[in-house]
């Protein structure tokens, strides 16, 4: 009897041995308190420039003016030849890069595993797009329109924040990373 309940506890160890090493070690996939709100504060501020650039985009296609809280200069803007791309409101791109950040976010949040493998270097890449294109469009409202939106100016801060989050996420999630075998 003990010698089966002895087989019985070896058979119990391998099974478990086997599940641990079929999982990938816990301190990849989950994520502690700071990082979901770093991932959290990416989600969030990805939905808000969604919000922005999905404001600006109907004001675009509804041929309506941009409600502007500081004089005229909102509209100059958005009615200036820089606020499209081949016919494709500059708007709807900030919208689509918002987006993605929410879904990465989402799905690092989520614990998916391409996410888990590939989320910090994704979003630390469209971030550092955004902003870069973020301090193009800037240049081009301070220096060649003279005129600057305030919309255009949360994107780009909203932007920046995330670039900064994501920066920090990528140094932190290089440290987690296992040595190249």
């Amino acid at each position: 009897m003990a010698k089966a309940a002895g087989a019985s506890k070896a058979a119990a160890k391998r099974l478990a041995a086997k599940r641990a090493a079929a999982a990938p070690p816990a301190d990849e996939t989950t994520l502690g308190r700071a990082g979901r709100m770093r991932w959290g504060a990416l989600a969030i501020l990805g939905v808000a420039g969604m919000g922005v650039a999905a404001y600006l985009t109907y004001t675009h296609y509804a041929d309506t003016s941009v409600t502007c809280l500081v004089g005229h200069s909102c509209q100059t803007v958005q009615k200036s030849e820089y606020a499209t791309i081949a016919g494709v409101p500059v708007a709807l791109l900030g919208g689509l890069a918002a987006t993605a950040l929410v879904a990465i976010a989402l799905g690092r949040l989520g614990g998916l595993p391409l996410a888990v493998e590939w989320a910090s270097l994704a979003t630390l890449a469209l971030t550092t797009a955004s902003v870069a294109f973020a301090a193009y469009l800037t240049y081009i409202e301070l220096f060649v329109l003279e005129a600057i939106c305030i919309y255009c100016v949360t994107l780009a801060c909203i932007f920046t924040t995330s670039w900064l989050i994501s920066l920090s996420e990528s140094f932190l999630a290089r440290d987690r990373s296992p040595e190249p075998g």
